[in-house]
């Protein structure tokens, strides 16, 4: 649904590649887990699916917070996309215990990475320990912690770091790695120009992470509010919407109409009338100034249409509404996180649903969705058959949890062009089969006795 010639911010096609957490939740060791541009994480309630992309969450409302929080993360906030009060809510837990350490590391544009490492200090508090990067080779690599020495981080960064403007000799300049936010950066002082006038450098590696997650769009699962006004929003111009995607759809959806934009409308249209059949159209009114109301047309036949506010119609519109605007509005590279895409569908539109999954992932956009649904999956392994996706687009994941150490797995599948996962330990058809036997045994039962 995007435009392959877009870029992010960060000038970065490809997006986020590879994603590994260590110590957060149930993923107590390391879970690494590569992200294409549709991938599927699959598996039973509290199997760590969700654990896997909160770090990202906690990282994004920090980033859109006007002030550095007294820890590395912003814990909650005025539009959260997640919800602690204390690190100790989030970090794993082994035999009673908090996990030492939560680790995170990142791959984006084919050959870049950053990491990051927390850990609780000795006064009980959480910090930020080591940041690092890579760009290309391994000789690349850097690491930096809030101990390193200036002499460390010059043979680190070499002059890079030091104003042109400056005429000490490189001698007079001290280094220091301190915490900006839930990363290190690097701030210069000299004895005549004190640190506290200077903004901090930031390693090019740290700036393209920090973009790809500011620039992340996400879809909870907890969605679908009906009211019947809607605030107005400011678009952001880059792409960088702040907190839950869901409360900015009403004003995307009033814009595109508004500025008369043809493949947006059209694009909003086919998806809800043509793939998924739910609505004949949508529509905006500005209510005054500042507020706006959505309204949905129920019938195809008059001239003037048929709409009434969205409130008055199921849960399905407005539940699969921030989806699609969110798959139409999305850039090449541009991560979306959709948590149960197909809630409140009907069983043909939660496998139709896939068709517009795959359309998006064609055009660039990386999409990671958590999902319950055969049929959804189904449908995304029937487009990789009939084409309309290559198959080394699209990765499986499947979590499980081991039940005496409470611990995840994953257990990644590609499907091959004929869109078969092969040993993938998919259980819902199974649960599909044993449901449909079971029902045509208590049936088969209760006519035999019914007939005696």
């Amino acid at each position: 649904m995007a435009l392959d010639s877009a870029k992010t911010s960060s000038g970065n096609v490809q997006g986020i590649t590879r994603i590994a957490v260590t110590g957060f939740k149930s993923l107590a060791t390391k879970t690494d887990l590569e992200i294409r541009p549709l991938t599927v994480l699959a598996g039973a309630n509290s199997s760590g699916k969700s654990s896997l992309m909160q770090p990202l969450l906690l990282m994004k409302q920090t980033l859109e917070s006007d002030v550095d929080p007294a820890g590395p993360f912003l814990l909650s906030g005025p539009y959260p996309n997640t919800k602690y009060t204390e690190a100790a809510q989030f970090l794993s837990r082994m035999g009673g215990h908090a996990s030492p350490q939560l680790v995170l590391d990142f791959r984006f544009g084919g050959d870049w990475t950053a990491g990051l490492t927390y850990a609780i200090d000795e006064e009980g508090s959480f910090e930020l320990v080591e940041t690092r990067g890579s760009i290309g080779p391994t000789e690349n690599k850097w690491t930096i912690s809030s101990g390193s020495t200036s002499t460390e981080l010059k043979s680190l960064f070499g002059k890079i770091w030091f104003p042109l403007s400056w005429k000490e000799s490189e001698e007079s300049i001290t280094l220091s790695a301190v915490r900006t936010k839930f990363y290190h950066s690097i701030r210069a002082s000299t004895p005549e120009l004190q640190p506290a006038g200077l903004t901090p450098n930031v390693m090019s590696e740290i700036k393209s992470l920090t973009a790809e997650v500011s620039r992340l769009l996400y879809v909870p699962g907890l969605r679908g509010n009906q009211d019947r006004e809607w605030v107005l929003t400011d678009i952001p111009t880059q792409g960088a919407f702040k907190g839950p995607f869901e409360r900015y759809v009403p004003s995307l959806i009033d814009y595109w109409r508004r500025t008369n934009k043809a493949k947006q409308n059209l694009e909003l249209y086919y998806a809800l009338n043509d793939v998924l059949e739910l609505s004949q159209g949508i529509a905006t009114v500005r209510l005054n100034e500042s507020q706006v109301a959505v309204r949905v047309k129920r019938t195809i036949h008059s001239i003037i249409g048929d709409y009434v506010d969205i409130a008055d119609v199921g849960l399905a519109v407005s539940t699969v509404l921030p989806v699609l605007v969110a798959l139409i509005q999305a850039d090449p590279g541009q991560l979306v996180y959709i948590e149960q895409p197909e809630l409140h569908l009907h069983p043909r539109a939660q496998w139709k649903l896939a068709q517009l999954l795959a359309q998006a992932a064609n055009g660039g956009v990386r999409l990671v969705i958590e999902t319950h649904s055969s049929l959804l999956l189904r449908g995304i392994l029937t487009e990789v058959a009939e084409s309309k996706i290559a198959n080394d687009k699209v990765i499986l994941h499947w979590f499980e949890r081991d039940k005496e150490t409470g611990i995840s797995k994953v257990h990644p599948a590609i499907p091959d062009s004929a869109g078969r996962v092969g040993d993938w330990p998919e259980d819902f058809s199974d649960v599909e089969l044993k449901s449909d036997n079971q029902y045509l045994d208590a049936a088969e039962k209760k006519l035999f006795a019914e007939a005696k």
